[in-house]
């Protein structure tokens, strides 16, 4: 009889403990959701609250696969894409959309586009002027946005 409850509780154990763990997957995961994409789109449509510019929003595009980036704007076809492995923790994506948000503030014609290409080969990425200033802005406004929503 000791045998068959330990065999019992070994079993209703590990089934919990499987049935915890797919509860805690589906959590972290949003059920199938794409929360990624969601937050993102909310980030963007935050930014455009606070900061209008163009009437054209920017195409906003969610990728897989590695990269160095954790997103970039590209002003030729107004669009801001961000690399899901490099954004992987909630703070990381706000961050990167309000930083990439900026380029696109910033980037308003072709003329500044090649600006700020020339000034790439000038300045290190750490030291170029509008780097500087899309970073500050992102941590600065990421803080805002975790507090206020």
């Amino acid at each position: 009889m000791d045998t068959f409850f330990t065999i019992y509780f070994i079993v209703v154990g590990g089934l919990f403990i499987l049935n915890l763990i797919s509860v805690l997957i589906k959590f972290l995961t949003g059920d199938g959701e794409d929360w990624q994409l969601h937050l993102a789109d909310h980030v963007l449509d935050w930014c455009l609250d606070l900061y209008p510019i163009r009437k054209q929003k920017p195409l906003l595009t969610l990728v897989e696969g590695k990269s160095h980036l954790a997103g970039e704007y590209c002003f030729y076809n107004n669009s801001i894409t961000i690399y899901r492995d490099n954004n992987v923790i909630r703070r990381e994506l706000i961050n990167t959309v309000i930083h990439e948000y900026f380029h696109y503030y910033l980037i308003t014609s072709e003329s500044k586009s090649k600006l700020y290409h020339d000034q790439l080969e000038q300045f290190s990425l750490a030291q170029h002027p509008q780097e500087i200033l899309c970073n500050t802005m992102g941590e600065t406004l990421t803080k805002v946005y975790l507090k206020n929503n």
